[in-house]
């Protein structure tokens, strides 16, 4: 049988453009080779799934590290944020909205979110444990092989994502997809993830678990910065700002990497202020300034005891505002990209029609999803951008017949 549509992958991006096909009733077939849909899907959000945020599409696009920031406005036109809201709700499951940006299901389980996806999809039309071995093309019809079979497709969708927890089923397969057809791409890389350091290990192990709220994070001897929650633990250091900063200190790798950071929310003045007071101890002024724990800690590296500040001199006075202010750490290693929450890479995006997520160089050949050169920061930018992606190939598949 030839079918007018082949999806290989069955995460949120190849089920959505499975329901597409369903409300086109165009003949198609959803492979995928591991024993359910949807694995990494399940693990997101700590099982919980944040699968879209309150943004509008401007915002949503402006908060990405994406150079061409025009190409996904087609796909989240077609299946934004408020559609993602509106699916799951007219399919009788309620988004929450937290921390006035975040959506998860009422029901706080990721398995929610795949249950509606499945029910909107006819089971026939999805073969489990069928890993494809090789794909080709003759005329205009795509070969595709597994194990066991041979399929005949007018169009195939690549949706096999990153290489962001291979146990779940992302391996990066589809880059060899690419490979096969010509179609250019960057190589996967960690993204959104956690950093070790082993300053951190050998001197700082017992911060483990203390938060540095809303700080200013720099990447020393570059532009690179970014603002947010910062995590102690005991390999190095992990919150939203690490995560968003992680795949520019990977890409810097080759030489060491200083991060530089405030440890305190009070400004230079303020902290100048109060250490003016000659009368009070310095680790009650520091205590003002950061928790407890840290300025013992603070005391501790820099070997000083607790005087009162009148006691200390401006050069040590300067040591000490100088490490609250600019608090620096060297950075080991970045995660490994298995075990990134994200991979940053893909499909190159002057590859393909922003119009159709269709390669400009192979006729019926589409990449959604993690397999493109495209991702977001944590907080549902990548589910929805899996699920548009898949809804916008799956319509412009169904306007061809």
């Amino acid at each position: 049988m030839n079918y007018q549509a082949i999806i290989i992958g069955a995460g949120p991006a190849g089920l959505m453009a499975a329901i597409e096909f369903e409300k086109q009733n165009i003949n198609y077939l959803l492979l995928e080779k591991k024993e359910k849909v949807a694995k990494k899907l399940f693990i997101s959000g700590g099982k919980r799934c944040n699968v879209t945020n309150n943004l509008d599409i401007d915002e949503f696009i402006n908060n990405l590290t994406l150079k061409n920031k025009k190409f996904l406005y087609p796909s989240l036109y077609t299946f934004g944020p408020t559609d993602v809201i509106r699916f799951f709700n007219d399919n009788d499951l309620k988004l929450v909205l937290e921390n006035n940006f975040k959506y998860f299901p009422i029901t706080n389980r990721s398995q929610s979110i795949i249950d509606v996806l499945l029910k909107n999809i006819n089971k026939d039309n999805i073969k489990l444990e069928t890993e494809v071995k090789r794909i080709t093309k003759v005329e205009k019809l795509f070969i595709v092989k597994t194990e066991n079979k041979i399929y005949k497709t007018d169009n195939l969708i690549v949706a096999t994502g990153s290489k962001s927890f291979p146990m779940t089923g992302s391996t990066g397969f589809g880059l060899q997809i690419a490979n096969s057809f010509d179609i250019k791409f960057k190589d996967f890389s960690p993204a959104e993830t956690h950093i070790y350091s082993k300053q951190i290990v050998n001197n700082f192990k017992d911060l483990q678990g203390t938060t540095i709220k809303n700080t200013l994070v720099k990447i020393k001897n570059s532009k690179i910065k970014h603002q947010g929650d910062l995590l102690f633990t005991h390999f190095g250091l992990s919150g939203p700002v690490i995560y968003h900063l992680s795949e520019f200190i990977y890409e810097s790798a080759n030489e060491p990497v200083i991060l530089e950071f405030s440890l305190t929310s009070k400004t230079n003045h303020e902290v100048d202020e109060l250490f003016n007071d000659g009368k009070l101890l310095i680790l009650k002024a520091l205590e003002q300034l950061v928790s407890k724990r840290l300025a013992r800690k603070i005391l501790e590296i820099l070997s000083f005891e607790n005087r009162r500040i009148s006691e200390i001199s401006k050069k040590d006075l300067d040591r000490i505002k100088d490490t609250v202010l600019r608090f620096s750490i060297e950075v080991s290693k970045v995660e490994d990209r298995d075990k990134s929450y994200v991979n940053k890479g893909g499909i190159l995006l002057n590859e393909l029609n922003p119009n159709s997520l269709e390669t400009k160089k192979v006729g019926g050949l589409y990449f959604i999803g993690e397999t493109v050169n495209i991702h977001g920061p944590i907080g549902g930018y990548n589910i929805t951008i899996a699920f548009a992606t898949g809804k916008l190939a799956a319509l412009d598949i169904s306007e061809k017949y």
